[in-house]
């Protein structure tokens, strides 16, 4: 066998499967175990089965899997190992996820280690792994447990799963002694296998799990891999057990040859290759200083703690600095209240934050991260390694400078989650910097994208400038704020852009286009209406007015009668009536001022591939998950019909905005050779 490595012990035979971490069996694997089961089949001396997995493989890549119908699925192997007329014990340690979860399901006794974590991830690529897993849950643990797993995608920890009845026990000691051990007192007592199918714990209450499915039901929506989900489990109310799993694979097969699928399993594969997965750090930065950041350092110092990082505080300004430390201390205090952090835990994190008020009192650290460059004296005797400085990348839209031999940081969120942060390396830079400053940013919870050797600015800046541009088009033609937002929030962006803009802030923006004049091309097209609600004091979310007004206790805004009025004296300085401008427009025209500034992006070398403009784009500026970014939905469209679509609106709209770029005919013109390749 390829992947299966045997042992004889005495009536128990014991089985190691090399896997990916995860420990989700390849090809190879699901053949070697469904030939293990004949085996175990045709040998009657063979009275128990010890299956452990050991995650020694290199990861697969994010979706890469067999049709779930296929002879030698995931499905196949699961009844294959859970109808055995031998007992079948699993042992299970790290993260075991997708098929390695279903797998050990299928398996009738189980045992793990304190560190083992069930998961089902498959959910975030539109997925289910159709191992038949939704049925086992139902069966072992109620339908509440089983949607808040496969539909949460969050790892169960070893104890929780105990306590579902999911496992066993929990093991101490060594894990295989443990495995082999409770194997051969099954075949000794000459026990007989328990199929997670046949189990009906889960099944007794059946109002709560109709109650379960019910609230699934009005908490998802109509997202259409969490709809089959959750009737897969309803399934598992009301079939046999083998007409069940028969209802999940064919929900399995249709979920994997959908467009959302296609669109979810690239993005999750641009995010990994977007940080640089092939650059190794040589040692983590366990220290950090935050210098002259204010409200900025807030979410950093939060995750470098939870990290178990040090965290050196510093503002050249004594009630800043005290201000910033209360902060810090204020979301330690709300951790504590919420039950996520005990007071053991709060007085760890505590024990790594210090303060200075200027920089040469900080002393050796592993990375210094400014809010603005600082000058080579100033740092020297404060920092050994490495400097970065930390920025909005909504509020970058133009060439920055972040000081000689600094990186530059820009981070961008769709709302209160940590979004992105784009890595600008110095020339100097070295690859195992470069992975050590990737590593942290993972660590604390951000999506890192390595930018192009040519960058100057941030993706992110570049396509909020693309996407402002064109609302203000829409804008000065006829369409109000609301109708923009609206229209993009039910197209599924997490956050109208007009509401983007002013909760980054209108006036660093403005500021920006301003001093941009001098270099601007005077045949632009060139709205007002930035001008305007600045000019009347309405800069943004936290001058309580902007695209819209946002009184306190309403965060996202509500409309304003007074822009809709400086809106149509902008209009009518520039010469134009308005028209009606229908939503399929309204969509059409940002998506698509998205995708062009995307082959610029491109085209002078600042995104080093379509995927990262998508990473950026999703979970920075919060543009549809499932649609997979703008570049992979133009992509699917078909690039010759893009280019035609630009023509079009070249020839009616605005022909210096929306005349694509040579990039794209260069783009047409590979697309091509490699279809007849």
């Amino acid at each position: 066998m390829e992947r299966v490595r045997l042992e004889r012990l005495g009536a128990v035979l014991l089985a190691v499967v090399d896997t990916p971490p995860g420990h989700s069996p390849d090809l190879a694997a699901r053949r070697d175990l469904l030939e293990l089961v004949q085996t175990c089949r045709s040998r009657p001396d063979i009275r128990a089965l010890a299956l452990l997995s050991n995650g020694t493989l290199p990861p697969a890549p994010p979706g890469a899997g067999p049709d779930p119908t296929a002879e030698d699925g995931l499905a196949a192997v699961c009844t294959a190992l859970e109808t055995l007329e031998i007992p079948v014990v699993a042992g299970l340690d790290g993260a075991v996820e997708s098929g390695g979860a279903e797998l050990a399901l299928a398996a009738h006794f189980r045992l793990a280690e304190p560190g083992a974590r069930l998961c089902w991830p498959d959910i975030a690529l539109g997925r289910l792994a159709g191992g038949g897993g939704s049925q086992r849950l139902v069966r072992i643990a109620g339908a509440a447990m089983a949607l808040d797993c496969l539909l949460g995608g969050r790892p169960l920890d070893a104890a929780a799963a105990e306590a579902a009845g999911l496992l066993d026990g929990v093991v101490r000691g060594d894990l295989t002694e443990a495995v082999v051990g409770l194997a051969r007192r099954l075949a000794a007592a000459g026990a007989r296998p328990r199929p997670s199918g046949a189990r009906s714990e889960g099944l007794a209450d059946v109002a709560g799990a109709r109650a379960a499915v019910a609230a699934a039901r009005r908490a998802r929506g109509a997202g259409k891999a969490a709809a089959r989900l959750i009737e897969c489990v309803e399934a598992a109310l009301v079939l046999p057990f083998e007409a069940g799993v028969g209802f999940e694979l064919a929900a399995a097969a249709e979920l994997a040859a959908a467009p959302e699928a296609r669109a979810l399993t690239h993005l999750k594969r641009a995010e990994v290759g977007a940080s640089g997965p092939e650059l190794v750090a040589n040692q983590p930065l366990r220290s950090v200083a935050l210098h002259g950041l204010g409200q900025e350092a807030d979410a950093l110092a939060d995750g470098l703690l939870a990290a178990g990082r040090e965290v050196i505080l510093s503002e050249p300004d004594p009630t800043a600095l005290s201000d910033g430390l209360s902060r810090v201390g204020a979301r330690l205090a709300t951790a504590v209240a919420a039950g996520t952090l005990d007071a053991a835990g709060r007085a760890a994190r505590l024990d790594k934050l210090s303060s200075a008020a200027r920089l040469q009192d900080i002393g050796g650290c592993d990375l210094l991260i400014s809010a603005s460059p600082l000058p080579a004296q100033r740092h020297a005797s404060a920092v050994s390694a490495m400097r970065a400085v930390f920025g909005n990348g909504v509020l970058e839209p133009g060439p920055v400078s972040c000081g000689e031999g600094a990186f530059g940081l820009f981070a961008t969120a769709p709302a209160t989650a940590p979004g992105v942060v784009e890595i600008l390396p110095p020339d100097a830079a070295t690859a195992t910097s470069i992975a050590a400053l990737r590593d942290l940013l993972l660590e604390i919870g951000f999506q890192p994208v390595l930018a192009g050797k040519r960058a100057k600015r941030p993706i992110a800046g570049r396509l909020a400038a693309a996407l402002l541009a064109a609302s203000e088009h829409l804008l000065e033609d006829g369409a109000r704020p609301r109708d923009i937002d609206r229209t993009l929030e039910a197209a599924g962006f997490a956050c109208g852009p007009l509401r983007l803009f002013d909760r980054a802030g209108l006036g660093p923006i403005l500021a920006w286009r301003r001093e941009a004049a001098s270099r601007r091309d005077p045949r632009d097209r060139y709205v007002t209406i930035l001008d305007v609600l600045c000019a009347a004091g309405r800069t943004g979310r936290d001058a309580g007015q902007g695209f819209h007004d946002y009184p306190e206790g309403i965060p996202e805004g509500v409309a304003s009668a007074e822009v809709e009025t400086l809106v149509a004296s902008a209009r009518a300085a520039a010469g134009l009536e308005p028209r009606r401008i229908e939503p399929d427009e309204i969509l059409r025209r940002c998506r698509l001022a998205l995708v062009l500034e995307g082959i610029r992006l491109l085209e002078d070398g600042t995104a080093r591939s379509a995927g990262d403009i998508d990473v950026v784009a999703v979970c920075g500026l919060g543009t549809p998950r499932a649609a997979g970014g703008p570049m992979f939905e133009a992509a699917e469209g078909g690039l010759a019909a893009l280019r035609e679509e630009f023509r079009a609106l070249a020839a009616t709209e605005d022909a210096r905005f929306w005349t694509p770029p040579p990039h794209l005919d260069r783009l047409i013109d590979r697309a091509g050779a490699a279809g007849r390749g």
